[in-house]
This record gives C-alpha cells, sequence and structure tokens, in this order.
C-alpha cells in the first residue's frame, strides 16, 4: 500500500502540486516462504501504478538498502523527476515525508546564492550567499579559463572551489534552518555555461574559442557525491542556450512568464555578465556579454555585496550626504544599489559632470585618495573598522563600463528586431541586487531606459527564482526544450557599430540625453544641465 501523505488532489493554498521530487512512505509486506521477493522489487512493484518506470539506482540501493528492514518494511522513497521518469534518490525507515526540502542554486561568476525550499509548502525556508571561492584563480571568468589550460589539476582546482563554495552555503542552511539539507532529494543549479562547465569538472577552453562550441548544454541530473559535494541526492543544472547564454537566463526567463504573454517584454540581468532577452510568446532573441562586477561591489576597494553593513541608499539634501546600510549596522563598504544611488546622486547635486569627473570644488567629502579624487560617503567614525570608506574616480569609471555595456546591448536587441523601447510593455530587472535597488536612481544614471515607471518590474535575483520554481514544479522541465529552441542568440561583436555605440553611452545617463527626457528634465531643474 502507497501512502501519498496529501500529495494528490489540489492541496492547500501555496502547496507545490507537482513537486520535482516526491517523498512517497510505503508500507510493504514482510518476505514469506510464500512470497520471497526481493526488498527492491517489492518497493518498484508499490511504486509503479503511480510512477511508471520508477527505478533504483545501483548506488541508492547500497548505500540504503538497511532501511528496508530497521522498521519492517516501512519506509519512504524520495523520488526525482529526471523529465524521462521518477529515479529513487533516497530510502529512509519509517515516515520522513513532512521533511522533504530541495535546494535552489544560483551559481554567479561573482557570487554564489543558495535557498533551501520547502516542498512540501513551496516556501524558501531559508538563503545564504558568498562570494565564489573561484575567484581566487581569476577575478573574471576568462583568466579562470586561462588557468583552466595548464592541465587536468587546474580544472579540477576550479570544480573544488565550486564545490567548497556549496558546502559552506549548506552548512549556513543548515545553521539557519536546522534541516539536513545534504539529505534534500534533488538540487537545481542555475548559471552560466562556462560556470556549469567549471562546476562539473569539464573543459570550458571551447566556450572561448571560435566556433565557441560548449562541451555540453544538459548535462542530466548527477549523484551530488560525484561532484565532491556533501550531497546524497541529485544535482541538475539548467539547461544554457548558447555559449554565453547560460542556464541562469533561462531560469530567469521561466521565472518571469514572458513566454506566456503576447506583449513585448524585455529581461535584464546585468551583473558580472550582462544577459537579456527580448521577446514574447512569439520569438525570444537574447544576447549576453562581460559587464563586470560593478554591481556586486567588485569594482571597489570598498565594494561587498549586499549583506549587512553594506552601504544600500544614499542621498544627499542641501549638500549633506546620507546613507543607511542594510541591517542599520556600521557601514562595511558598499553594495551594487548603494552605488546606483550615489552616483545618481552625485549627478544630480553637479558633485560629478556627466562624464563621471568628481569635482572637488562641489563638496569636502570629495577627497584626495591615494593620488586620485574620492568621495567618502562614510567617514571612519560611521564605518565598522575606523576607516572612511570611499569610491574613487577610477572606480567611478569603472562602472561607467558596465553602464555602458548594458545599454549598448539593449539598443542592438532593439535594432535587432526592428522595435523602440517604447514598444517594450514589461521590462524585467533582475539581478541579486535588484532587491535593493532604486528604480529612480537606476534611469538617472543611464543604468535602465528612461520609460514610464510601471513597466518595470523588480524581480530580484531571477536566477535563482527560476531554479526554485523549477523545484516546486517539475513540468517546468517541458517547457525548457522550447524555450532553447526558439531562442535566437546574438552575438553582440558581431554588431559593426557595437564599440562606438559603447563610447556614446559611457556618460551619465548618456550622450544622447534625448532619450532620457525625465533625467534631462531634472538636471535643468536642478541647474546642473546649462
Amino acid at each position: 500500500m502507497v501512502l501519498f501523505n496529501g500529495e494528490r488532489g489540489g492541496g492547500e493554498a501555496g502547496r507545490p502540486e507537482h513537486p520535482l521530487s516526491r517523498k512517497i512512505y510505503v508500507e510493504l509486506s514482510p518476505p514469506s516462504q510464500d512470497d520471497p521477493r526481493a526488498d527492491s522489487e517489492r518497493l518498484i512493484q508499490a511504486l509503479e501504478p503511480d510512477f511508471p518506470g520508477v527505478s533504483l539506482p545501483y548506488y541508492v540501493l547500497k548505500r540504503d538498502y538497511a532501511a528496508f528492514r530497521k522498521e519492517d518494511w516501512k519506509v519512504t522513497a524520495s523520488l526525482v523527476f529526471t523529465g524521462k521518469g521518477w529515479q529513487i534518490a533516497f530510502l529512509e525507515a519509517g515516515d520522513t515525508s513532512a521533511s522533504h526540502y530541495g535546494l535552489a542554486v544560483d551559481m554567479g561568476s561573482t557570487t554564489v546564492v543558495m535557498a533551501l525550499v520547502d516542498l512540501n509548502t513551496g516556501k524558501v525556508l531559508a538563503e545564504e550567499g558568498c562570494f565564489s571561492r573561484q575567484i581566487a584563480y581569476g577575478e573574471d571568468i576568462l583568466s579562470r579559463i586561462f588557468h583552466t589550460q595548464s592541465g587536468e589539476a587546474a580544472r579540477k582546482e576550479l570544480q573544488e572551489a565550486s564545490a567548497g563554495t556549496f558546502s559552506l552555503l549548506m552548512e549556513r542552511l543548515k545553521e539557519a534552518s536546522g534541516a539536513e539539507v545534504s539529505r534534500c532529494p534533488v538540487m537545481v543549479v542555475s548559471g552560466n555555461t562556462t560556470m556549469i562547465h567549471f562546476l562539473l569538472g569539464i573543459d570550458a577552453f571551447g566556450i572561448f574559442m571560435s566556433p565557441f562550441a560548449p562541451v555540453f548544454h544538459d548535462p542530466g541530473f548527477i549523484p551530488g557525491r560525484e561532484l565532491s559535494l556533501p550531497f546524497d541526492g541529485l544535482v541538475t543544472c539548467i539547461p544554457s542556450a548558447a555559449n554565453y547564454l547560460g542556464g541562469d537566463i533561462v531560469s530567469g526567463v521561466l521565472a518571469s512568464g514572458m513566454r506566456d504573454s503576447e506583449e513585448l517584454s524585455l529581461y535584464i540581468d546585468i551583473g558580472t555578465n550582462g544577459e537579456m532577452v527580448l521577446g514574447s510568446s512569439d520569438f525570444l532573441v537574447a544576447g549576453a556579454g562581460a559587464a563586470g562586477p560593478a554591481l556586486e561591489g567588485g569594482i571597489s576597494r570598498c565594494g561587498m555585496r549586499a549583506e549587512e553593513g553594506a552601504v544600500d541608499s544614499v542621498s544627499i539634501e542641501d549638500g549633506v550626504l546620507r546613507i543607511t546600510t542594510i541591517g542599520g549596522a556600521p557601514a562595511k563598504g558598499i553594495c551594487g544599489s548603494g552605488i546606483v544611488d550615489l552616483l545618481a546622486q552625485l549627478l544630480l547635486n553637479g558633485w560629478m559632470d556627466m562624464s563621471g569627473s568628481l569635482r572637488p570644488e562641489s563638496s569636502d567629502r570629495i577627497r584626495e585618495i591615494d593620488g586620485e579624487p574620492a568621495v567618502v560617503y562614510a567617514p571612519g567614525e560611521e564605518s565598522a573598522d575606523g576607516e572612511d570608506k570611499y569610491f574613487s574616480q577610477t572606480d567611478i569609471l569603472n562602472f561607467l563600463d558596465t553602464k555602458a555595456a548594458a545599454s549598448t546591448m539593449v539598443a542592438c536587441l532593439l535594432a535587432e528586431t526592428g522595435f523602440s523601447i517604447q514598444d517594450v510593455s514589461h521590462i524585467y530587472m533582475a539581478g541579486s541586487f535588484g532587491k535593493y535597488l532604486n528604480l529612480e536612481s537606476a534611469v538617472t544614471i543611464g543604468l535602465y531606459p528612461d520609460v514610464p515607471r510601471d513597466r518595470f518590474i523588480c524581480m530580484g535575483n531571477g536566477s535563482l527564482k527560476g531554479a526554485c520554481a523549477l523545484l516546486c514544479d517539475g513540468r517546468l522541465l517541458e517547457q525548457i526544450p522550447g524555450i532553447l529552441s526558439d531562442m535566437h542568440y546574438l552575438q553582440f561583436s558581431m554588431f559593426t557599430d557595437f564599440v562606438s555605440q559603447m563610447q556614446a553611452a559611457k556618460f551619465f545617463p548618456h550622450t544622447d540625453l534625448e532619450a532620457y527626457p525625465t533625467v534631462k528634465a531634472e538636471l535643468a531643474k536642478r541647474g546642473v544641465l546649462r
């Protein structure tokens, strides 16, 4: 007899009806002289009516077979839907179906975020993030790719760095929730194509060299222990669409629902890499390119990710600069949303011109530090370590590269499809920094286009949300092949005027102020624009 513990039917509000994994409590009849079937055979035959073709891999049987007889053939089987059928990931003695969790991961090149999801309720129980340990082998992906070319040992270093990052986050999630996260049946990883190659210990050099062909797009479902993870369940990575268009952007498209709408939508995820998708239910056009770690605080000596103590907002009123920090703690540094606010306020108050040059005469907060102008947003008496926290002229120019890349990529997508930005009904803002981002500040500096604000939808971490969505609804696996086949990928480097457009965008908000009418009006109102 199979007891489904309420998994059939509509269930309560918010309860996942079709999670990627199921925990099924089974009461088996014990062996007898008249029924000497093997334990595994009993289990498979009990599950078959509801899970046709269910399989029990050898490594799971060898590891967990004692569970059959520990409580008189009363066991809980954890099943994972692989898209082709159901595979048993765990066997546990007794009824453990009340504890059913999954892990979702956004594997960014600079930061990695992991969430623990209760698959009985659909709720995210805990979320943790940290800098990737891969950074020790290069701040950017290209440096890491070249590092791996020294041989298999170097590729193993990147793989172990990935596994070490995951292990750290799993330990933090365990501390935060009390759940035994290593025993989750399934982990869904969303990341760019290169990062997934690193995670699997596979050479990523083909992604960099013409004709830019990766080794794989969809690695399927892999036992966590094969990836040196302290994880007994199965790991799956959301498939990539192209060399520079990874599972993280596919995951974001899933989470946004733009594929289900006839209206034109633009999905923007700006992190270390800038990835964008323009489309609707009729078509999808996507592109990606390097943007740098600006929005994760990686360009500044005092930069940091969005965690307690990070400056997340900045204002300047009557010449007085004020900040807030996450958690209200003394300032440790500044994260992406704080940087965007700071630059917008510098521009609007005339402390910085449109080229990004600081104007020391405008405020005593702009000082010379290490031989160049810098704006001190948190003096030593307000900081966590007693040292001034500042954003330098070099930091501003580095940020301009990110801003210009984002603006130019949007322009190229629109040019390729023949639409204007005014044709776009919805702009999905993705990226981990989006949780704290001030939209007006982002438009002011030209990071986002100047369109009616009600068209913007803040998704936060779209990559992570897509992974969580797949955990809670395994049917989304069936949508992914359609997204991949319909997505047309643009190589931004093939646009003949890409470089010239980039140069034009290296101003706040842009050299073409007519494209930013509300910003132009505000600058004129404040007397900054003459």
